[in-house]
């Protein structure tokens, strides 16, 4: 029961600071944050908020920073927003899962390369 609660609590925490990010906090270093995924330990006092850059050449620390400095306005909205006496404490990641995907197909796509490569010619002994 508590799982399925702190699934619901990480699910709304995702919503709420993607409209924070969107339309409420002016600071320049998080005017093209993305949330990924958001987890929420079961006692609901941790949130682990997983975030990338909208653009290719976005500053991991620059983001981080103001996530950072911007934790703890985001932190009582959220109170106010899900109805808690405390909202959960908020740590912001780098989510490196989709940088991970891009360099399994870079491989997938070698390796398939690699097979419609037509095979090196060889004598009848093999060589």
């Amino acid at each position: 029961m508590a799982g399925h609660r702190s699934e619901r609590v990480g699910e709304r925490i995702h919503q709420e600071i993607s409209l924070m990010l969107d339309r409420e906090l002016a600071d320049p270093r998080l005017a093209n944050v993305n949330v990924t995924r958001v987890e929420v330990t079961g006692d609901l006092r941790l949130a682990k908020v997983y975030v990338t850059p909208r653009a290719a050449d976005g500053d991991e620390k620059e983001m981080l920073d103001g996530l950072a400095h911007a934790s703890g306005y985001i932190r009582r909205q959220l109170a106010r927003a899900l109805d808690l006496h405390l909202a959960p404490e908020l740590r912001f990641y780098k989510d490196r899962a989709i940088e991970a995907g891009e360099r399994f197909c870079k491989v997938l796509e070698k390796v398939q390369a690699e097979e419609r490569a037509p095979a090196p010619k060889r004598d009848r002994w093999g060589k």
